[in-house]
């Protein structure tokens, strides 16, 4: 895969700056900054500052990871009124007929991003206590985030607008279902058995309140750094995936990765609602991930390459076939 910026782009960047910056202004430097399944993001240097640009894929192949700009500009929004910082938003469109494509343009943090491994560890002690203290914070502050539904950001997003989760949960499986039938991963008795388990009742014994859910929120999506030269501070960043789901998820994916305590216990959960075993929509996904690898042809500069090219050279079922055998294991 070519990892040279198209001509294509470098005129959405012209555009984009000319409408929102102003027509004087140059474009000094433009690249690459990442890229991903479902977005594109690049780096635009100019004489009047440095800027992000983050497009959308032409191709999503699964209904729950649309709508990545909406997500992301609301996402932002929402977590700017509850005092959070994240990149100030300078443009959008989500329709592409601003200028051929869906995009949102950022102001640039300047900083160090995914705070990860040996990225974090290059810093002092005092400045790791410091980053961890903001992101706790955050997190805090995000429980507060709450909403009247379940479901997409948007008021007209694809997921919907539930009253409770199971009917976002059973709305949502049916979405997946469906995009599973467009590309024909089921075999007929395959699809029987998914359709049932996904109709399998939740039960669940406790009131949730939707609240915002970030569901890719680790230090992998954190920045620390400043904007215009003033104090460092953590940035979060990355909504796309953003949902008003289960309270505590974010805080749950975290404390699973880093094998820390009983959430569910500590937080007083109902187990069944919340552990992965019994939440299909996470297998769906997973299962989806690998199709999407796959099926892609729009991953330059992906930060997982080699892992779509295996992908694409492996033609085993197992990403299916564990999915089937997880609702036969539902169903039993």
């Amino acid at each position: 895969m070519d990892n040279k910026v198209t001509l294509e782009i470098h005129g959405y960047v012209q555009q984009i700056v000319k409408n929102t910056i102003g027509t004087q202004t140059e474009i000094k430097g433009f690249e690459w900054a990442m890229g991903g399944l479902y977005n594109k993001l690049f780096k635009v240097n100019t004489n009047d500052g440095d800027f992000v640009l983050k497009i959308e894929c032409d191709k999503i192949f699964y209904a729950t990871r649309k709508e990545q700009i909406e997500n992301e500009v609301r996402g932002n929004a929402i977590f700017q009124k509850a005092g959070i910082p994240c990149a100030n938003v300078l443009a959008y469109d989500f329709t592409k007929n601003d200028v051929g494509t869906r995009y949102v343009f950022f102001e640039h943090i300047n900083g160090d991003a995914d705070l990860w491994g040996e990225q974090i560890n290059k810093y002092n002690e005092s400045t790791k206590s410091e980053i961890a203290r903001q992101y706790k914070e955050a997190v805090l502050k995000m429980r507060n985030m709450t909403n009247t539904h379940f479901g997409s950001l948007s008021p007209s997003g694809i997921l919907g607008r539930h009253e409770t989760y199971a009917g976002y949960y059973h709305s949502t499986l049916n979405l997946l279902i469906k995009d599973s039938e467009n590309y024909e991963l089921f075999t007929d008795e395959e699809l029987s058995i998914v359709r049932e388990a996904a109709e399998k009742p939740l039960i669940y014994s406790k009131t949730y309140t939707p609240t915002f859910v970030h569901y890719d929120l680790g230090y992998h999506n954190l920045i620390w750094g400043n904007t215009n030269g003033k104090e460092d501070k953590v940035y979060i960043v990355d909504f796309g995936n953003a949902i008003y789901g289960l309270p505590y998820m974010d805080e749950i994916f975290f404390r699973i990765h880093g094998k820390d305590a009983d959430i569910y216990e500590l937080l007083d959960l109902d187990r069944d609602l919340y552990n992965f075993e019994n939440n299909l929509i996470f297998d769906f996904e997973k299962m989806f991930w690998t199709v999407t690898e796959r099926l892609t042809e729009d991953y330059a500069y992906s930060w997982h390459a080699e892992n779509i090219k295996k992908a694409k050279s492996d033609t085993s079922r197992t990403h299916i076939t564990d999915l089937v055998d997880k609702c036969r294991k539902i169903l039993s």
